[in-house]
């Protein structure tokens, strides 16, 4: 039996010690896919530039597509992929797919210059129309309300032409945000943002065209619970009541007697 014991607690220390070593393989496999699936896309898009300077078009349009359908591929890849299948469907005179391509280009890479030597003066005018249209929009922000009390919490920005690097403002105050797609954003309210009751409003600024800021959302804040209010009504009739708001805080004996409150003297009727 103590033999049995002896040499299953071997086996778990020797399984304990190749964890680490099995962890930084994995880690090791993943960095290495994402920078082949990196180098690849970039090897193709230099290709699919090739292919366009040498007018072949189906060429160009397949390797940009297959850079496209990667995982992985980070937004200069994609900007830069939008940009010579833009530049390729200039060049055969398809304007609403140059249109979409230029769009998705600013989506990723809201201030694009365009190199003078390499890019058409079309790629610049197509670029100044499409940023022009490219306004930010708010449809809804879920959740649209929560309570003092609460500890801060993700909310989500649903909307229209978000681009990369867009930021969502808390009342004016910018907020870390995250970019999911050009309908949807993600901010971190914190714990701070909601300190303080009240009705506050929402925006994003995009980046594009020297910043663009978008219509606002209603978002309330609602007193906490753990902070009552109460009411206490005088007088009656016609003539105003005197209302005295007593806020009962934590902490105090139940023994204590409450604080007295002088009260105005209410009006006399007529």
């Amino acid at each position: 039996m103590k033999k049995l014991i002896v040499s299953f607690s071997l086996v778990l220390a020797v399984a304990l010690l190749a964890l680490p070593i099995l962890f930084e393989a994995s880690s090791v496999k993943f960095s290495t896919t994402y920078a082949q699936t990196k180098d690849q896309c970039a090897a193709q898009l230099d290709k699919a530039e090739e292919e366009y300077q040498a007018g072949k078009w189906t060429e160009a349009i397949q390797l940009i597509e297959q850079c496209l359908s990667k995982e992985s591929v980070g937004e200069l890849e994609k900007g830069r992929a939008y940009r010579i299948l833009g530049l390729v469907y200039i060049a055969i005179q398809l304007e609403k797919e140059a249109n979409d391509a230029v769009k998705n280009l600013l989506i990723m890479v809201p201030n694009y210059k365009v190199d003078p030597v390499k890019d058409p003066p079309s790629l610049q005018k197509i670029i100044d129309n499409m940023a022009a249209t490219l306004d930010p929009k708010i449809t809804s922000i879920t959740p649209s309300t929560a309570d003092q009390a609460d500890k801060g919490f993700t909310m989500t920005i649903t909307g229209a032409n978000f681009v990369y690097g867009s930021i969502v403002k808390f009342n004016g105050t910018a907020k870390s945000t995250t970019y999911v797609s050009p309908i949807e954003l993600k901010a971190e309210i914190s714990a701070k943002d909601l300190l303080k009751a009240g009705e506050f409003e929402i925006t994003v600024y995009s980046p594009i065209m020297g910043g663009k800021t978008s219509n606002s959302e209603k978002f309330m804040v609602q007193t906490s619970s753990s902070f009552p209010w109460t009411w206490i009504a005088i007088g009656g009739g016609a003539v105003a009541a005197v209302v005295v708001a007593i806020l009962t805080l934590g902490g105090k004996d139940e023994t204590d007697p409450i604080p007295a409150t002088t009260l105005a003297n209410p009006p006399v009727r007529p």
